[in-house]
């Protein structure tokens, strides 16, 4: 693994954490509107996994690589 595969597999990682976010943000909205308790209750683990992406660590080959500078 390279130090671009490392940089695109983090890249890839906000992104997905931030599609994530955006959707259960317009999904707390939609449901705050609806129906509150089940909008907040589908949105919050939905939050919860886009934290995840977002604040993922890198793998350890990556770890590796940014180690031996």
């Amino acid at each position: 693994m390279s130090r671009t595969e490392c940089f695109y597999d983090k890249v890839s990682s906000r992104m997905v954490g931030g599609v994530v976010f955006t959707l259960s943000l317009l999904l707390a909205v939609i449901g705050a509107i609806i129906l509150p308790v089940f909008g907040f209750f589908f949105a919050l683990p939905l939050i919860i996994l886009a934290g995840m992406f977002m604040l993922a660590p890198d793998s350890k080959a990556c770890r590796m690589l940014s180690s031996k500078k």
